[in-house]
């Protein structure tokens, strides 16, 4: 069974974009909603409320796109160490972090 209480820091990174992604594209359905009379009659053809929602919806999903980037960015420098519990080769993220397969907490050690 996974461990949920730890979360690798790139899993942790894609899964916010993914969310910000989500909320973003919702939020500029729910203006268009609006403003075409969808969803209630109070906001109908209401250019303002729509093109907010359309300009946070938009900002939202690009901040997304830069923290894939990052994210990505971050994946191809990071080491890969072998997770000592399940086996698997994953890739750490700063001096601390957990598997991205299982969850288990891993260290890297100071070698001299």
């Amino acid at each position: 069974m996974k461990n949920v209480d730890r979360i690798s820091k790139i899993k942790r990174l894609r899964t916010w974009a993914n969310w910000n992604i989500g909320l973003g594209i919702l939020l500029m359905y729910i203006g268009y909603a609006f403003f075409a009379g969808y969803l209630g009659s109070f906001l109908e053809k209401n250019y303002l409320f729509m093109t907010i929602l359309l300009i946070i919806g938009f900002f939202m999903t690009m901040v997304a796109t830069v923290l894939f980037m990052i994210s990505g960015m971050i994946s191809m420098t990071a080491p890969q160490v072998e997770c000592p519990s399940c086996g698997k080769v994953t890739k750490m993220f700063g001096k601390e972090d957990a598997c991205m397969f299982c969850g288990q907490p891993l260290a890297l050690s100071e070698e001299k």
